[in-house]
């Protein structure tokens, strides 16, 4: 017998973007433990994190990146590391005794880059996220080979995902929790 990978995500929210957004638009989890909207950056999380507080989650996913590289506040991604770690020490404050976990950001792929070429530079951004957050103790999701592997759940516009495709990240995100727990 299969586990349903989805039966294991227990006191968690998760924080992100419009690819986030798939999460409870595809009914894999209830609207009430997905906080994500189309357009959302590192940014966000701060006018929101009191809807996330109530719920008083141990583990907090946070899903965010695409937006982040396209709009140029963070001209390298050094400087786009060193404001989520700022993101992440502030919800440590907020939020004390939760275990956050942070997912690299998925890659765009053809036709998106003609909407930001920006796009192009993702493998970097995860580069310096993965560094800070090795070098500050947090849990870092590297879903790079995942969609290296599955280039064809990504829609049409090389963004977003086919349901299949979050099944996949589920099982990822889960891996790593688990690992996270022995």
């Amino acid at each position: 017998g299969e586990t349903d990978v989805w039966s294991m995500f227990q006191d968690y929210a998760f924080m992100g973007d419009s690819r986030t957004v798939g999460l409870y638009v595809w009914n894999f989890l209830p609207q009430s433990r997905v906080f994500a909207e189309s357009g959302a950056t590192i940014l966000w999380p701060r006018d929101h994190l009191e809807e996330v507080k109530a719920l008083n989650p141990s583990i907090l996913i946070l899903c965010f990146g695409l937006n982040d590289v396209s709009i140029g506040i963070w001209p390298t991604p050094e400087e786009y590391a060193s404001s989520y770690l700022n993101l992440l020490v502030w919800i440590e404050q907020e939020m004390p005794g939760v275990t956050i976990y942070v997912n690299s950001i998925f890659p765009a792929k053809d036709p998106a880059f003609e909407k930001s070429s920006a796009w192009y530079k993702i493998p970097d951004y995860n580069d310096a996220l993965q560094q800070m957050c090795a070098e500050n103790g947090y849990a870092f999701i590297d879903n790079s080979q995942l969609a290296e592997e599955h280039m064809e759940l990504y829609e049409q516009d090389g963004i977003h995902f086919f349901k299949q495709m979050y099944d996949l990240w589920a099982a990822n995100i889960m891996m790593v929790i688990l690992g996270d727990e022995e």
